[in-house]
């Protein structure tokens, strides 16, 4: 299969206006500057207050639960969100957005329960340490560690095979650790994988450098900024990004993006080189759609969603097919 750009004609007309509607309301707001560290530590701050004063309602009734693991990159956790059905069918395992520098695994709570519920799947949200010291490539390695011991002990969870995504700088963290399995000898294990809204060009895609601080959610140049403090850290092999990467040898992907999103190249380019390399890619681009809307309260967000757990699915069970004897 080549790589696909899906567009308008797959959305209706009333999905459209809903959007249009939202993104008049986003227009008024202030734009998220990624590149202010203050405001991440800020936001951070208030997350982790609010989530200790809040009971993590999910681990009490059984329906998640975190564990800690020792890796080369030290200590890290790992929040497992189990399917209501067993067993469960397989892996995915989920890296969490916010510019490399805010959220947790705990946020991703409500998505984590909805993959496992459709996909029959046991969710393990990596929470790794967000790199507002600028440390980006602790970061990486840190989930690249978590993730190679995750598909190391697929076998303690009952499972085969693993699939492995995330959303925005969670796509980018996702990416490099496929491509560290491949060059450790273990992507065999790996299904497919999956990027709403990633970012692969740490250079900053046309698209970005193209767009202006009105850019809806996040500030344009702003982000080429944050990548330009983030980039210093990483090495030589890492610090343009995974579009700029050797894709060859890699599962079936599928690659989410919005029309208004500042990085939507990001995706474009990153499926078509995908494709071009192992042939198995698809890009579907949402009108109407900015950075991270698939957060948000539209009928838009809720079909990209079903989607992506359906392919999620899907090629969790091809790969099962592909393995009988």
């Amino acid at each position: 299969m080549t790589a696909s750009t899906e567009g308008e004609t797959f959305w209706l007309q009333e999905d459209l206006a809903g959007a249009h509607r939202l993104n008049r309301v986003l227009s008024l707001l202030p734009r998220y500057r990624t590149d202010r560290r203050w405001n991440a530590r800020l936001l951070q701050g208030m997350i982790e207050s609010s989530q200790r004063c809040i009971p993590d309602i999910a681990v009490l009734r059984g329906q998640a639960s975190v564990r800690r693991i020792n890796t080369e990159a030290g200590p890290i956790n790992i929040r497992f969100t189990a399917p209501p059905q067993q067993p469960a069918r397989g892996l995915y395992i989920h890296f969490h957005g916010g510019a490399w520098v805010i959220g947790n695994a705990r946020l991703e709570g409500g998505l984590a329960r909805r993959i496992a519920r459709d996909c029959g799947v046991l969710v393990a949200a990596i929470d790794f340490d967000n790199a507002r010291d600028d440390r980006l490539d602790r970061t990486v390695l840190q989930c690249v560690s978590a993730t190679e011991w995750l598909v190391d002990h697929l076998g303690d969870f009952g499972v085969k095979r693993a699939v492995i995504g995330g959303e925005s700088s969670g796509a980018h963290l996702g990416c490099e650790a496929l491509l560290h399995l491949r060059s450790a000898g273990k992507i065999g294990q790996v299904a497919g994988f999956y990027s709403m809204c990633g970012g692969f060009n740490l250079d900053g895609s046309q698209s970005l450098h193209n767009a202006s601080p009105d850019s809806l959610v996040i500030d344009a140049p702003a982000a080429v900024a944050n990548l330009r403090r983030l980039t210093p850290s990483l090495s030589n092999g890492l610090s343009h990004g995974p579009l700029h990467a050797d894709l060859s040898g890699l599962p079936p992907s599928l690659f989410i993006a919005g029309s208004l999103d500042p990085i939507v190249d990001d995706s474009i380019d990153m499926s078509a080189r995908w494709a071009q390399q192992n042939g198995n890619s698809r890009c579907i681009l949402v009108p109407e759609a900015p950075h991270g809307f698939n957060r948000f309260p539209t009928s838009l967000a809720a079909q990209a969603n079903a989607f992506a757990r359906r392919w999620i699915g899907n090629v969790i069970r091809t790969a099962d097919r592909a393995a009988e004897p």
